[in-house]
């Protein structure tokens, strides 16, 4: 409040400001000439660390909640683009172990495979994911994580790993992708006879799995009542399902009636199917054709239903992104030479190559010419090989690679 001496007022102000400038200049100031003091951080405690993306449930009718540690199964109805299979991955790591199976031609089952995953993973259990990638046995795979040929795959090999997927361009053709599709669905639902804890497998093209049965029964309507029986039998496996479909009617109504939790997605143009218009009792039907891909209802297997809401999960593939440059794996044939002009970096597959080259022909120079490099490409590479081998004990593009001399030091002549 004002006093009515002027000069009081004035002493009141000047007291004030001096607070002021006595308050700005006991804390601490950086000019901008000056760095910025430094944040000490550690590997193991980020200062954001990535956090589980939230499923949120609203309940309309009755009320139910999400049992992850029994083998439920999960279908997933939309249009594309809605959302479907950010839904699945975010369900799937809910459980113990993932296993992504029928995927794409996009190759998007490599999405555990991006350091976005590796890094949510590593804060929840303070260890990096061991990840297991299925190739054929005409396809050598590059990456720091585990690889097996589909040949060798047992059900143990389930057991020690975290994360099991297999791609598209991981093998020669779709013919031989869908044979080992066939090799590991009866690891899982001939060999698992017994379960301590319940497996995911996500099925993210449930037409897929129809034509991988057809390899072996020939008759599309045999391969559909196998993959009805696969589903009601999973349960008895210890196998949790996560099924992502576009169309309504390229899944059965059998195939609803036993799942545990149908989310509905943006339906777009085609609407619900007859059997399920009646949950245009709860929401609009406007709404369901417009939905953002982060919302969905909810139809349990005890009647309840809800409306709700899943975040983004930030490792899952992007529609135009390059997942193997992503997840940073190189793939070739096993009997393929790498071509002999090569204007792009020097990868995993080329290093090693560069190395055993090296070890025979003893000569950068013969070296360079056979591979169309320059001799100081091949002497960079053989220093990088001998530093990572002294710090570290083993060369890591090596080792992805396969390559026998990933813990032995090159001589250079």
């Amino acid at each position: 409040m004002p006093f009515k001496d002027q000069s009081k007022n004035r002493e009141y102000m000047r007291q004030y400001m001096q607070k002021r400038r006595q308050t700005k200049t006991s804390q601490t100031t950086v000019s901008p000439s000056q760095p910025a003091p430094p944040i000490i951080t550690t590997e193991t405690t980020p200062l954001n660390p990535p956090q589980v993306p939230r499923i949120l449930v609203k309940w309309l009718r009755f009320q139910d909640h999400f049992a992850f540690t029994l083998p439920n199964t999960y279908l997933a109805l939309g249009g594309r683009g809605s959302g479907k299979s950010n839904l699945l991955e975010v369900l799937g790591i809910r459980y113990p172990k993932i296993i992504d199976l029928f995927g794409a031609s996009d190759n998007e089952g490599l999405c555990w495979c991006k350091p976005e995953f590796e890094q949510l993973f590593q804060t929840l259990y303070n260890r990096p994911p061991n990840i297991l990638l299925v190739r054929g046995k005409s396809r050598d795979v590059a990456s720091k994580h585990d690889s097996i040929k589909i040949q060798d795959l047992q059900l143990t090999d389930f057991e020690t790993h975290d994360v099991i997927t297999t791609v598209h361009a991981f093998y020669e053709n779709e013919e031989e992708y869908f044979e080992a599709l066939h090799i590991i669905t009866v690891l899982l639902w001939e060999k698992r006879t017994y379960w301590k804890e319940p497996w995911y497998v996500l099925i993210r093209e449930a037409a897929n799995w129809i034509y991988a049965r057809m390899k072996i029964t020939k008759d599309d309507k045999m391969a559909k009542a196998d993959f009805i029986k696969s589903l009601r039998e999973a349960r008895h496996h210890g196998l949790a399902i996560g099924v992502d479909t576009i169309r309504w009617t390229a899944i059965d109504k059998e195939v609803r009636d036993i799942s545990d939790y149908i989310f509905i997605k943006r339906a777009g143009s085609i609407g619900l199917p007859d059997d399920l218009r009646w949950v245009y009792r709860y929401i609009r039907p406007y709404s369901m054709m417009q939905a953002k891909s982060s919302v969905f209802m909810l139809i349990t297997s005890k009647g309840a239903v809800g409306f709700g809401k899943c975040d983004y999960a930030p490792w899952h593939k992007e529609e135009k992104e390059n997942i193997l440059k992503s997840a940073n794996i190189e793939v070739k044939h096993s009997d393929q030479q790498l071509p002999d002009d090569r204007r792009y970096g020097v990868g995993d597959f080329e290093h090693s190559e560069i190395i055993i080259k090296y070890m025979e022909l003893k000569s950068m120079n013969k070296v360079a010419n056979a591979l169309s490099r320059s001799p100081r490409t091949v002497n960079v590479h053989i220093n990088q090989h001998n530093l990572a081998v002294e710090r570290k004990g083993e060369c890591k593009k090596c080792h992805h690679a396969d390559c026998h001399f990933s813990k032995d030091t090159i001589i250079a002549h």
